[in-house]
């Protein structure tokens, strides 16, 4: 008979996985832009792994390769990173209490709608801060938004002139989030995914 995995292996193998495609994406980001598994590991995490951790998972995920590596790679500042590290983490405690929201009755239509939302809650967290960061602190020769509702909304759509317009980003994190959250729940339920009621969900009914 075929063991399951337990609780702590899941959540090994999510948090390694996790900061692998994490770094590869940060490497090589023509190949898979704005495109990671932190989001989802948070959300459908918190559905599926005990004490419904899945929004720690993701939060290791992101403070071992923001503190530890990313810094390398996009050299940063240092108070913009911390603050931007204190607000994603923030973002994904949310999408766990999203998670813990859907835990109660998990559907699919449930978990796309959610992971959706977390990706919408995620863009607009980051583009905020971007504004404000942007007058905030103004980096030279490089474009500033308004401090107005315009502006805010600028870097909600079309962001600063000659860089890549922000709604593409929303694109490529509902797309890649909507992925990793599928590709999460064949790992942890799936008769969800045959139209079967889980046995995961019979239990938290019953």
């Amino acid at each position: 008979m075929k063991r399951p995995f337990s609780p702590l292996f899941s959540a090994a193998w999510l948090i390694l996985g996790s900061i692998v495609f994490r770094l590869l994406s940060s490497l090589f980001p023509e190949a898979v832009p704005n495109i990671s598994p932190l989001m989802a590991v948070a959300f459908v995490g918190a559905i599926y792994l005990p004490l419904r951790w899945g929004w720690l998972v993701g939060s290791v995920s992101l403070l071992v390769t923001d503190l530890a590596f990313l810094p390398l790679n996009y050299r940063t500042d240092g108070s913009m990173f911390s603050a931007w590290t204190l607000v994603s983490l923030a973002v994904y405690a949310l999408a766990g209490v999203m998670g813990l929201m859907v835990a109660r009755r998990p559907s699919l239509g449930k978990i796309a709608a959610g992971s959706v939302a977390c990706s919408l809650l995620f863009y607009f967290a980051a583009n905020t801060f971007s504004w404000w960061h942007n007058l905030a602190a103004p980096l030279p020769g490089m474009p500033v938004y308004a401090s107005s509702f315009a502006g805010w909304w600028q870097a909600n759509t079309t962001g600063l002139p000659g860089y890549v317009p922000t709604w593409t980003f929303l694109r490529n994190a509902v797309a890649g989030d909507l992925l990793f959250a599928f590709v999460l729940v064949f790992a942890f339920d799936r008769g969800l995914l045959w139209g079967r009621a889980a046995a995961i969900s019979a239990a938290r009914a019953a």
